[in-house]
């Protein structure tokens, strides 16, 4: 028994135990101003999040949420510290456990999410956790359009660095002159 899919808005909370069940599948747009952390984390959404959700029991028989999430945001370049738009993808591949004893014994290619003995699941908070996750961990223009281009180094230097001097040297050339001196004395 599957339930038809659901365009326009996602809902914010959903039965995912019922929703596993019923094979259902929501597709639709997520307002940015409904997902906190990822405003917060970024420069800006510049856009709804467009997310298609489907809920199923896979062939180990988990309870499992799979989807696919889409939005452009802009994040900040790390050379010249502007504005760079980025398409933003994630996938959603969670199994879905009532228990932390069920959590511990997932498989490890498994990654779960935990909900209450009821199953209601704050969806939301699941897909703003997946985008975060799939943000670059460094995000920088291309070379040709950076604006800070030449102003940074990349760890070459043309010119060799002049080898240091050891600070210890002066040490060695006593300690072997007190050893010429003490076989002067026992002769």
């Amino acid at each position: 028994m599957s339930i038809a899919s659901k365009t326009s808005v996602i809902p914010h909370r959903v039965d995912a135990l019922k929703a596993c069940t019923q094979g259902a599948t929501y597709e639709g747009i997520i307002m940015p101003q409904d997902l906190p952390r990822l405003s917060a984390t970024v420069v800006s959404v510049k856009g709804e999040v467009a997310a298609k959700v489907h809920f199923s029991r896979d062939e180990s028989n988990y309870r499992v949420v799979t989807g696919e999430l889409d939005v452009l945001v802009s994040v900040q370049c790390q050379r010249c510290l502007s504005a760079l738009d980025y398409d933003l993808h994630a996938q959603m591949d969670l199994a879905i456990v009532t228990t932390e004893v069920q959590l511990e014994n997932l498989p490890k290619e498994c990654e779960g999410w935990l909900l209450d003995e009821q199953g209601e699941a704050d969806l939301y908070e699941a897909i703003e956790e997946e985008l975060l996750l799939a943000l670059p961990i460094v995000a920088y223009h291309d070379p040709a359009d950076c604006s800070a281009q030449g102003q940074y180094s990349t760890g070459d230097f043309e010119e060799p660095v002049p080898e240091k001097k050891n600070p210890f040297a002066v040490l060695g050339s006593l300690k072997l002159s007190d050893k010429a001196g003490s076989t002067d004395k026992e002769s």
